[in-house]
């Protein structure tokens, strides 16, 4: 009776010796996979900050270039108004002549004005 307390004592040692090992391999390939893990998550980490600034930098440059096209806007709109104002100062300073509408001389005034008055403008 007491040889077979004995030997189950041992086969628990045994069984137990085995499982410690088996835990202690499980342990370390954990701890491995821990390891890679943080190592993961620390460049994970580097790349977000990396990515945070660069979107920073383009966040404000973005804002710069509406600022300017908000700028230009306005530029462009108060000389579209001055461009109309000339248009309609030259308007009123053109010559008219009565019977001869707007645009009738073409693109050669010189021909018109000789054909329209002759005389001190024949060559």
């Amino acid at each position: 009776m007491l040889q077979s307390i004995y030997n189950s004592i041992k086969e628990f040692q045994t069984e137990t010796r085995i499982e410690n090992r088996c835990a202690r391999v499980a342990t370390k390939r954990l701890q491995g996979t821990v390891r890679k893990f943080a190592k993961s998550c620390i460049e994970i980490e580097a790349k977000l900050n990396t990515i945070e600034e660069r979107t920073a930098a383009v966040e404000a440059d973005v804002e710069a270039l509406r600022e300017q096209c908000v700028a230009q806007d306005l530029q462009l709109t108060d000389i579209m108004w001055k461009l109309e104002e000339h248009e309609n100062w030259q308007r009123r300073n053109n010559l008219r002549f009565l019977g001869n509408n707007e645009g009738v001389e073409g693109s050669d005034i010189r021909a018109y004005m000789i054909k329209l008055l002759p005389g001190p403008f024949r060559s």
